[in-house]
């Protein structure tokens, strides 16, 4: 049903969707070639004596693998799946405290008479925060690294402007916020601009999300 009201869209309208469909597979991709690399080159280690048991590391390089491993292994390639399902519950703990924090800013200014009750209950809104990170980590895996890729942008973007030349604070203060504005408005529209499925794209997709 997706392809039919895809393929009656005008013809601009489809390069937009096939650009975007595009960048996604790009993406998974180099998530994908990155993370099953960074989990081979622990294994190495391991192998070699590098990475012993009880975190004992023989080298400095060693432990910088393993510590740039330890986040891969809630993909799917881990083959340690008690290691895959706490990383992912201790990535979706600390994301958790976003929205938390959020949540806590809402309830001070807009409903102060809950702010002692919000407090009160703090774990368990910590908890619910924690769980349904975890299903947005688990369900839409391809959402977030859309939203890791442009917060990368983000930052290259606003870290280019020291070394464009003088400008004054009110300037770059105008720049940052149309450099923010515009990658803002590209996560948005590369998320729900409607896309044509192909079916390696889907496949693609599913492995990236399990």
């Amino acid at each position: 049903m997706e392809d039919e009201e895809f393929s009656e869209r005008p013809g601009f309208l489809k390069k937009i969707g096939n650009f975007f469909s595009l960048l996604d597979s790009e993406i998974i991709f180099l998530h994908m070639r990155f993370v099953k690399n960074i989990l081979d080159r622990e294994s190495q280690a391991r192998e070699q004596g590098l990475i012993a048991k009880r975190l004992r590391f023989e080298t400095v390089g060693a432990f910088i693998i393993w510590l740039v491993a330890l986040p891969c292994h809630a993909s799917k390639y881990s083959t340690h799946k008690y290691k895959q399902a706490f990383v992912r519950f201790v990535i979706s703990a600390v994301l958790a405290f976003l929205p938390m924090t959020l949540l806590s800013v809402f309830v001070d200014q807009v409903c102060p008479s809950y702010k002692e009750f919000f407090k009160d209950n703090i774990f368990i809104v910590w908890t619910v925060m924690t769980v349904l990170s975890l299903l947005f980590f688990v369900k839409f895996g391809l959402v977030l690294i859309r939203i890791v890729s442009c917060l990368l942008l983000l930052a290259i973007l606003i870290a280019s402007l020291a070394f464009t030349g003088d400008r004054s604070p009110e300037t770059r203060s105008v720049i940052c916020i149309v450099i923010e504005v515009v990658v803002g408005v590209f996560f948005l529209l590369w998320n729900f601009w409607p896309k044509e499925k192909m079916q390696e794209d889907v496949e693609a997709e599913e492995d990236f999300e399990d």
